[in-house]
């Protein structure tokens, strides 16, 4: 499904269902979905919603206990049901518990178990947490919701500074923290309890603590690597009829590709962009190796507002609208055609991604240097000096190193590598990638085989030494598909292993790589910032007007955080193609927005209880 809602009322509370009516009356107005099954009871009040494309929206009941189930994403269980055999999975779930029900899943998923007997729920997170799920205290009790503007909407709701602040810097907010204090994240791999409207009990069911990092070494990881990914590619096939799979230039996409051929499932496949990138260009060949069909999407139109009001109401606000706003035009046209999307995100992770920070140490039992990973990798924007001033940056990388820290402290005796791939899973995958999933999978179904528990495990359980310069992706690619194991990757080189008898096809690549060591070595100057597209909007004749009025610094929203006069002179800079600030600009609109909109409904309940 693409949205659920769970009221766990207090005893105590006078009128409990109130609650409930209100949220679900919230999430007819600022998610445009009304409920496609409902089911109330003293102890527990929940609702369904269906995606955009009508799939999911199932509630799962058993009449004999008075239990139910909810789940949001595409789950998998170990016995080979999936995702649209709910009632299935309850049934497994009241006789196994919800402890041994989560060991047996795997996928992109949040499930949500009423047990009639016990009158407790129960909430399964998948292993990264990407599939996100918030809840609130309240008086009435606790409410329980995919969405987080909805929960906000519950009652007052104070912005947080610090995640507004983390947002506008990096695109991102970390840990379990929403735009606002009262409205908090599920954590990842947890099994959650609660009754009475109350927590009861959180237990977490996978950590990278439990993994061997040394499992498997150069002769086993690549096989091992194989046959996971052809099992979730099968999974897939199995549960939807036209998948279309992501195709770059890259070596992620590629290696998703190859596995649905080597698993023998039928797809097709798509890529979006310039008509003269490389990875345009390069995944036109590549589809023709497949021959399987491909779709060229050209780029997406200019927006309007109205376009960014439907595009925030699937993301919450916690991503940039305008960039969201063409991810999801896209996947509306995929979604027309296709039954699923499949992507490569993940897949970094079997090349070793960041660990270049660990230079020749890689793999040394020893702390992960925090403020290096959060200087080098997450506060590398430039600042605008009238949003955050360059004396606050310091403290800001402080803040993203003690945030690692606190991602890493069960971890620290772990080898550095390690540790490097939980903080990219927990700050980047978990909050970055597993917001715009979230957002997509409300319109229909998403998924990188990649997430899966069982690929994750095998690629955090190789040795560090067969995952560094992307040896690991080398070595399988040969093993799924020959032909795409050849052919060149965007920066000329094939994805195969560097010997003395590849080494001449690696030549193309020489100057890439030289660019890139002398704008390390600040040689040569960056391109143009390609966030200054993002603004371009700004500028369309039926989008100028509504946006100025919008963000009008005596009337902004923000205006109760930034002093107006600093915004004023914020945005008198923000206009195309001089502005150097374009992916902050954006931020700041989507914050404005969401507040702005966030303030008119609370402000209608105002005026119908008048």
């Amino acid at each position: 499904m693409g949205n659920f809602l769970v009221i766990v009322p207090s005893p105590t509370a006078a009128a409990n269902a109130t609650l409930f009516r209100t949220a679900v009356q919230r999430f007819k107005r600022l998610k445009g979905r009304a409920p496609s099954a409902q089911h109330e009871t003293a102890w527990a009040q929940v609702a369904a919603f269906a995606r955009e494309n009508g799939t999911g929206g199932k509630l799962a009941q058993d009449a004999t206990t008075g239990s139910w189930l909810l789940a949001v994403g595409s789950w998998f269980h170990a016995d080979g049901s999936a995702a649209g055999a709910e009632a299935h999975l309850l049934a497994r779930a009241l006789t196994v518990g919800a402890d041994r029900l989560a060991q047996e899943l795997e996928g992109f998923f949040v499930i949500a178990v009423g047990d009639g007997r016990s009158r407790r729920i129960s909430v399964i997170t998948d292993v990264v947490g990407s599939r996100h799920c918030f809840w609130r205290q309240t008086e009435q009790g606790i409410a329980l919701a995919t969405s987080s503007l909805v929960l906000a909407s519950l009652g007052a709701a104070e912005f947080d500074p610090l995640s507004g602040e983390e947002f506008l810097r990096t695109g991102v907010v970390f840990e379990d923290r929403t735009l606002f204090r009262a409205v908090r994240k599920l954590p990842a791999a947890q099994v959650l309890q609660f009754s009475d409207g109350q927590s009861v009990s959180a237990h977490q069911y996978w950590s990278l603590s439990q993994l061997d990092p040394e499992k498997f070494d150069q002769r086993s990881a690549a096989p091992a690597l194989r046959e996971a990914l052809l099992g979730s590619a099968q999974k897939i096939g199995r549960l939807f009829a036209r998948p279309v799979c992501d195709l770059t230039g890259g070596y992620d996409s590629r290696a998703v590709v190859a596995g649905f051929l080597a698993a023998k499932q039928d797809f097709a496949t798509t890529v979006a962009g310039p008509a003269e990138s490389a990875d345009v260009q390069v995944a036109a060949e590549l589809s023709r190796l497949t021959g399987k069909p491909h779709l060229y999407c050209e780029p997406a139109p200019e927006f309007s507002l109205p376009d960014l009001r439907r595009t925030l109401a699937l993301t919450d606000g916690e991503c940039d609208l305008v960039a969201y706003a063409r991810i999801r035009a896209l996947h509306q046209t995929l979604a027309e055609q296709f039954s699923v999307s499949t992507n490569g995100s993940f897949g970094e992770l079997a090349r070793g991604y960041w660990w270049e920070l660990l230079g020749a140490q890689v793999g040394a039992r020893q702390p992960l240097d925090a403020r290096q990973l959060a200087a080098q990798r997450y506060v590398v924007e430039p600042c605008h000096p009238q949003l955050f001033p360059a004396t606050s940056n310091d403290a800001f990388v402080a803040h993203l190193a003690a945030v690692i820290a606190r991602a890493n402290a069960s971890l620290t005796d772990q080898p550095n590598s390690t540790q490097m791939d939980n903080a990219y899973l927990q700050l980047r995958m978990q909050r970055w990638q597993g917001r715009l999933a979230s957002s997509t999978d409300q319109l229909w179904p998403c998924l990188s085989p990649f997430m899966f528990r069982s690929v994750l495990e095998v690629m955090l359980q190789t040795q560090a030494r067969v995952r560094r310069r992307s040896l690991l992706v080398r070595q399988l690619m040969p093993l799924l598909h020959a032909g795409l194991a050849a052919h060149r990757l965007e920066h000329g080189h094939p994805p195969l292993p560097l010997n003395w008898r590849t080494w001449p096809r690696f030549l193309p690549a020489v100057p890439v790589f030289a660019r890139k060591v002398a704008r390390k070595l600040g040689l040569t100057t960056v391109g143009a910032n390609p966030a200054l597209a993002q603004m371009s909007f700004w500028q369309h004749p039926e989008t100028r007007a509504e946006i100025q009025a919008l963000l009008d610094p005596a009337q902004m929203r923000l205006g109760d955080w930034f002093d107006p006069a600093r915004l004023r002179a914020f945005l008198a800079e923000a206009h195309p193609p001089s502005f150097s600030f374009a992916a902050q600009g954006s931020r700041v609109l989507s914050l404005e927005l969401t507040l702005r909109t966030l303030h008119e409904e609370l402000s209608s309940d105002v005026g119908e209880s008048a």
